[in-house]
């Protein structure tokens, strides 16, 4: 919002998929207001505010305020946001047949990236190891067939899946990217 004067605002910088047509007058009308304020803001002169409004001073903040205020919830902005398949898969849980276009559009996204049967469980999960010294994941399918886990075998020859559980049974287990050299 601290940038909301950089441009002018324009109709294509709303969402108006779903508006009726006696709404169309009232939305141009804000925006009208909108690009007022933000040319007051500015161009802002002290001197001019007092021939305009004697007996009301405008500050400049005044005309930041107003857009700020009259921006309706339509107005598309630009977020970056970072998230990890965890919090996506949350995200698609609760959100993929919500009532709003926009998440149910956002999910559809989520399912075309890469491991995507992860986050919206259409797959199985995979049963994984993790080796206490390298920190890698394995899965139970990468052990059976990637060629480095070819020829390892833990102490208790589990192939290095120690019993689904997340960490090596010995203190001696290694995986072949974790053994010393």
């Amino acid at each position: 919002m601290h940038k909301i004067q950089e441009k002018e605002f324009t109709l294509e910088d709303f969402s108006t998929e779903h508006l009726l047509d006696f709404s169309w007058n009232r939305l141009t009308g804000i925006i009208e207001q909108l690009n007022y304020c933000r040319e007051k803001f500015i161009n802002y002169d002290p001197e001019e505010e007092k021939t305009i409004h004697p007996a009301i001073q405008y500050k400049k903040k005044d005309y930041w305020w107003q857009m700020i205020q009259l921006l309706p919830s339509s107005y598309n902005q630009t977020r970056n946001v970072m998230l990890n398949y965890e919090v996506l898969a949350n995200i698609y849980k609760s959100r993929k047949d919500h009532k709003l276009d926009e998440w149910r559009e956002f999910c559809k996204w989520i399912e075309t990236l890469p491991y995507s049967e992860f986050i919206t469980s259409k797959k199985d999960p995979v049963e994984v190891t993790r080796c206490k010294d390298c920190k890698y994941y394995v899965s139970e399918e990468d052990m059976k067939n990637n060629e480095m886990y070819k020829d390892y075998n833990n102490v208790l020859g589990y192939d290095g899946l120690c019993m689904g559980t997340d960490k090596w049974t010995d203190e001696t287990d290694f995986c072949s990217s974790g053994k010393e050299k």
